[in-house]
């Protein structure tokens, strides 16, 4: 009789133990919603990053807070001055994105004059002024691929203002949107004013010098050079470690006014753009995302 007491005190003992070993984790364990919310962050591209709104988003305490001055444990960055850090300013220093070699999501036609690619860059409609011959002689002109459902091409838009307006006597801006201009007039977080930006802003729902260029992950951009509108740069202008920020721009610009002297610049842009109206066949052909599945929005990945 002891001996069976013995064996129901340990087989209760063991289930007590069993009971609040189970409870404990249970109860310390992350909700479905805490762990989706825990990755979101992760994937947004850690401790801090840059809101859909432009905002600075920092993850404090499991939630996120819009960074401020009081907050001394918050990096302080002006992205009015340094807009190009807008993906990569927040990346922990573990993140994937700065481990990766550099890659841009589009067929690489670097060192190809675009006239040769597309002839004349086809745009359906301008939403500001068409540049004219004389805004693009003797420039460097960046064109960037964009959609209004795309996170991180809403948040280049104030880098190509601020290097539009830094840069207006060597280079031109041209952003092409894939969406209507609907579309932009209502995209997310929009502080957009078509009509007090320092580029040129057209939309394409064709999609035409996207696919093109094979472009397949977006914002994609290729900044040509004055000569023969030769592509000497592509990529995403934003992309961490690889960012086309003011050093390669000036790089660029001092080899524009060593042409300039030598007399060697056109007088004539050999860049030219047409407005068209696409196909059925073009605007069908125009990429989605997939509407069963978010957009991912991480800094630096291509946004299909």
């Amino acid at each position: 009789m002891t001996f069976m007491r013995l064996r129901l005190l340990n087989v209760a003992t063991i289930l007590i133990v069993a009971f609040f070993t189970i409870t404990f984790f249970i109860d310390s364990r992350p909700t479905f919603a805490q762990e989706e919310q825990q990755t979101q962050f992760e994937d947004a591209g850690g401790p801090c990053y840059i809101g859909p709104d432009g905002e600075l988003v920092c993850n404090a305490d499991g939630a996120p807070a819009v960074a401020t001055n009081e907050n001394e444990d918050t990096p302080k960055i002006d992205l009015a001055t340094q807009p190009w850090l807008v993906e990569s300013a927040n990346l922990p220093a573990n993140h994937p994105a700065l481990k990766r070699d550099h890659m841009i999501w589009a067929d690489s036609y670097l060192w190809t004059a675009i006239d040769d690619v597309v002839g004349a860059i086809p745009v359906e409609k301008w939403l500001t002024k068409a540049p004219t011959p004389e805004d693009l002689a003797g420039k460097y002109i960046l064109i960037e691929m964009w959609a209004t459902w795309c996170p991180p091409c809403r948040r280049s838009l104030p880098y190509l203002d601020f290097i539009s307006k830094k840069y207006k006597d060597d280079l031109v801006v041209v952003s092409i949107c894939e969406m209507d201009e609907n579309a932009i007039r209502n995209m997310p977080g929009n502080k957009l004013n078509i009509f007090d930006i320092g580029y040129f802003a057209a939309v394409d729902t064709g999609r035409r010098l996207a696919n093109k260029l094979g472009v397949y992950g977006i914002p994609h951009a290729i900044l040509l050079e004055p000569t023969v509108g030769g592509v000497v740069w592509e990529g995403m202008p934003t992309s961490p470690r690889y960012e086309l920020d003011d050093k390669k721009l000036e790089r660029f610009f001092a080899i524009g006014y060593k042409l300039k002297d030598a007399g060697k610049l056109p007088e004539v842009s050999p860049v030219k753009f047409e407005v068209s109206e696409p196909t059925q066949e073009e605007r069908a052909s125009r990429r989605q995302p997939n509407a069963k599945q978010n957009v991912e929005d991480v800094p630096g990945s291509p946004s299909l």
